[in-house]
């Protein structure tokens, strides 16, 4: 495929990341060929022209670093932008500009995959324009069109790699190794500096016999900044490498220092945009697999043979992460560690992120930057031939590596302030004098999350002795107001909205029971989802009626067209945008979610091991459906009340 595309384009300028095949990219009279991983680029001092340019992507991950060099690409009258493996759950990357860049100059647009899991974008314009606006439009397709922006500074990187701190970031400033950060619309161009160098006293301490950086480079720690700002300096993976660091157990090896990359601020963070839980497989088809070395990378192997293999650096892709959607479980070999503990413990990050279900005997101190509670985990030995602890497990393993490794708690790591965590209002109704208390209790059991209450009493009046006790129990922000009993549901709803502070809104049912991060586990898939609602389904059932749990077979972590009412999370300006609930007694939970949708907003559907729905009679419940309904479709079913690990909940806890 790409000596095909270069031959189309035989005079373009080419750019690529992620691809270690790159003799057809150096064959014959090629010029003007940069590896984005490995050359050092720097912002021209003037702009540069090209008729024609060519940027190659292995995979959509090693698209969005393209993109957050955006800048440094020439202008040119045609770009051709090709990822060669995309996975399936990708949609058609159809770019569209953002409203700054409308593209008027734009004659032709084409999209088309001339093969499985290659897609090639194709747009030709009537004069010179950016092709770095193509690829970030192409990138931000890939990634569904959401709104692509990470919470810290404005950043500065310089350096070989540098691309890797920020990736997907079309805002931040590419600057030169030396500096200074260009300036950017009168204004400095960061808040924040963070370069690479191949060799850097600074960042990490090297044996005095350790030499030269190796691969031909020339060390560049002593290079000087030269602007005001006071760049925050970390190692590129030849400068953390085996050869400048010497192997554990080496006489004057820093490594005997568990200091030496024992913080997760010394690695590249994870980009959680498209290294995340979606796509998660509850019921694999193969078997346990084994994370060794093979050929001086770090690979996957099932039955001796490789399912996939990383790039050097350790990154792990999208791409990577489909291959293993299908195992049932990693075990992690730490012997034979050529490739130096930074790519070693970017794998593991990674891999962590996307939930895959990871076990290790024992975890060597140079892997501390792992973070203490993904090494904690790692050594933990669940049975991940039971399906339920096996995703329990990875529920734990995706928590701790995005909520320590994403890119924005890496920039916090660093330095950057933390934002102000957003508030969520939880809105619940009630009609159940008896139910106020069990409700709030499940409120006050989440943690993790900044949340107030508004409590809508629907017919129920609030001297009533068992909801006054309830809510004088209740420790945090809370605003009780009566509705009248003849006030449709869909209305209550909105009028609790409309008492609401938050930036989300979280409608949680009366009766049901929430697992202590419940709420976090939504925000969290928020952030890697970017979809506009959030919830789950109800895969455990506890039948009230008959003293019966069940654990039904429902597909998770996915975008999807419905979540359980008890369960939406939702941004508060799409819940404006469409109106709210419908002023209806039932289906106002379906009928919102149809709402939104036709808007073109997103819904994602996150694990579901955190909420258990009750089940009485069907007449004591909105959605109508009778028990039976539940017993079919059933994983698993057990005699009296079974919560999961995860719920943190003893089985006697039924009121």
């Amino acid at each position: 495929m790409i000596s095909r595309l270069l031959a189309e384009l035989p005079a373009a300028r080419v750019f690529f990341a992620g691809i270690d095949d790159v003799a057809p990219l150096y064959s014959g009279d090629r010029a003007d060929v940069v590896d984005l991983d490995r050359d050092l680029l720097e912002p021209p001092a003037e702009p540069e022209r090209s008729r024609e340019v060519l940027v190659l992507a292995k995979t959509p991950a090693d698209l969005r670093r393209i993109a957050t060099l955006h800048k440094l690409l020439p202008q040119a009258e045609r770009v051709v932008v090709a990822v060669l493996d995309t996975p399936a759950s990708h949609p058609a990357p159809v770019p569209t500009p953002t409203p700054a860049h409308r593209w008027r100059s734009l004659t032709d647009l084409r999209v088309y995959r001339p093969k499985n899991r290659v897609w090639v974008v194709d747009a030709r314009f009537s004069a010179e324009t950016p092709a770095g606006r193509t690829v970030t439009a192409t990138a931000r397709a890939f990634a569904g069109h959401r709104l692509d922006v990470i919470a810290a500074p404005a950043a500065a990187i310089a350096g070989v790699g540098a691309a890797d701190w920020r990736p997907g970031d079309p805002n931040a400033t590419p600057s030169e190794v030396g500096g200074p950060v260009p300036e950017r619309v009168g204004a400095p161009g960061s808040d924040m500096v963070l370069r690479t160098l191949a060799s850097s006293p600074d960042a990490l301490p090297v044996p005095p016999d350790a030499g030269e950086s190796t691969g031909g480079e020339p060390a560049d720690g002593d290079v000087e900044w030269a602007g005001d700002e006071t760049p925050i300096e970390r190692p590129t993976l030849q400068a953390a490498s085996w050869e400048r660091l010497g192997r554990p157990g080496m006489a004057g090896s820093p490594l005997a220092d568990p200091d030496v990359l024992g913080e997760p601020s010394m690695i590249p963070p994870v980009d959680e945009r498209l290294v995340n839980p979606q796509g998660f497989v509850t019921t694999p088809s193969r078997g346990m697999a084994s994370l060794a070395e093979r050929d001086g990378r770090w690979s996957v192997l099932l039955e001796g043979k490789v399912v996939t293999s990383f790039a050097e650096s350790g990154g792990v892709t999208d791409a990577d992460v489909a291959r293993l959607r299908q195992i049932r479980g990693v075990e992690v070999d730490w012997r034979h560690a050529h490739s130096g503990p930074l790519a070693a413990v970017r794998v593991l990050t990674g891999l962590a992120a996307a939930g895959v279900p990871l076990v290790a005997d024992e975890v060597p101190r140079w892997a501390g930057a792992l973070g203490e509670d993904l090494v904690k985990l790692l050594t933990l030995t669940p049975d991940l031939s039971d399906e339920l602890r096996r995703e329990e497990h990875s529920i734990r393993l995706r928590r701790a590596a995005l909520r320590t490794h994403g890119v924005a708690a890496r920039w916090e790591q660093l330095g950057a302030p933390a934002p102000a965590p957003p508030l969520t209002s939880v809105l619940l109704a009630t009609r159940r004098t008896d139910m106020v208390s069990f409700a709030l209790e499940q409120v006050a059991r989440q943690r993790d999350a900044r949340l107030e209450v508004i409590l809508a009493l629907h017919g129920v009046p609030k001297g009533h002795p068992d909801v006054a006790a309830a809510i004088a129990a209740h420790d945090g922000p809370l605003t009780v107001f009566e509705a009248d009993r003849q006030d449709v549901f869909g209305e209550v709803l909105n009028l609790a909205a409309a008492k609401a502070s938050g930036s989300f809104l979280l409608k949680m049912d009366d009766d049901d029971w929430y697992g202590p991060d419940f709420l976090a586990d939504l925000l969290l898939a928020h952030s890697y989802s970017g979809a506009q609602v959030v919830g789950t389904v109800p895969e455990f059932v506890y039948l009230s009626s008959i003293d019966v749990t069940v654990h039904r077979s429902q597909v998770t972590e996915q975008i999807t067209s419905f979540v359980a009412g008890g369960t939406i999370l939702v941004e508060r300006s799409a819940f404006q945008a469409v109106g709210g609930f419908r002023p209806l007694r039932r289906s106002v939970d379906t009928q919102f979610q149809e709402a939104l949708q036709a808007a073109g907003g997103q819904i994602y559907r996150t694990h579901g091991l955190g909420y258990i729905l009750r089940r009485g009679p069907a007449a004591n419940h909105t959605w109508q459906e009778p028990i039976g309904t539940f017993l079919q479709r059933n994983r698993r079913q057990w005699r009296g009340f079974r919560p999961n690990a995860l719920m943190a909940l003893d089985g006697s806890r039924r009121a």
